[in-house]
């Protein structure tokens, strides 16, 4: 079998045009031409042997075969990255910009953080906190580097890595499931992905709610939530003590699964960045163990 090797100057080039979706953009951050870009594009897809960026007039797209590189592109850039960090010498002050949803284990990740800042003394961490769709469109208009989200599951530009995580409806230990009655919920507000499952789900039952209770912090929702105000919808790491949960056979529809991705600007990181990823990588991966093992 033929051994091919990947430039990880083209993968980088690659990658870099998929983030800032131009390839005039790119040119400009990588210090190259335009036609320059094109034909390092066009080198590594006859390296690999199929098309990987679709361009429909100043519009570009990931093929499919492309949306599979784009991910190993990112995981081979990002070990490059750290081998050639080792033999740098140490650089200024700069800063880390880093978007974590209110609405799943915002404190988990926040906590996590913590080690790479003592790890990287050098490096300032501002910490965003909103809903996932504002960090989103903040990391897309360059106001954060890396973002963890809930997204619909067919976003590339960004993505790093992505789990699924099966939402669950929850209430306080004692609270009862009105019968042919409005269910009062406890939401976030409006634009948040746990608040449209759960109207969506509830809708296409044929069921009333009102909304009991609102906040913008998880706490907030928390508190409601084992104080009795209503129902809310939860994944495994934000379920406290003092909830129950509740399912089809309490008379609730089903909640769909939701997709969590960890996106990032990978082409303006540098070793903090990649530490910080690996902390919010970890801290992911042992809760999602914790929850399917529970």
């Amino acid at each position: 079998m033929r051994v091919v090797n990947l430039s990880t100057e083209l993968l980088r080039t690659f990658v870099t045009v998929i983030e800032v979706e131009s390839f005039t953009r790119a040119a400009e951050i990588l210090g190259r031409t335009q036609p320059a870009i094109s034909l390092q594009i066009k080198r590594l897809e006859d390296t690999v042997g199929y098309a990987l960026i679709k361009r429909e007039g100043k519009d570009i797209s990931l093929t499919e075969r492309g949306e599979s590189l784009a991910i190993h592109a990112r995981q081979i850039l990002r070990l490059n990255d750290l081998a050639v960090a080792q033999f740098e010498h140490q650089k200024e002050s700069s800063k880390l910009r880093v978007g974590l949803p209110v609405d799943y284990a915002v404190n988990t990740l926040q906590s996590c953080l913590t080690n790479v800042v003592r790890q990287f003394s050098d490096i300032q961490i501002e910490i965003r906190c909103d809903l996932s769709k504002n960090l989103l469109s903040a990391l897309r208009s360059n106001e954060i580097d890396i973002a963890v989200a809930l997204f619909d599951g067919d976003d590339q530009q960004f993505l790093f890595r992505n789990w699924k995580e099966q939402p669950v409806w929850v209430g306080a230990t004692d609270f009862e499931v009105p019968d042919q009655d409005v269910i009062p919920l406890v939401v976030h507000p409006f634009g948040c992905v746990y608040r449209e499952r759960m109207a969506t789900a509830l809708k296409l039952a044929g069921q009333d709610w009102r909304i009991a209770y609102s906040s913008p912090g998880i706490g907030g929702v928390q508190h409601a939530v084992r104080d009795g105000l209503g129902l809310s919808c939860l994944t495994g790491p934000t379920v406290l003590d003092g909830m129950r949960r509740f399912t089809e056979k309490d008379g609730l529809p089903a909640l769909p699964a939701l997709h969590i991705g960890l996106f990032a600007r990978q082409a303006q990181l540098g070793a903090g960045g990649y530490a910080a990823i690996d902390a919010i990588v970890n801290t992911l991966e042992s809760q999602s163990s914790d929850v399917n093992s529970g």
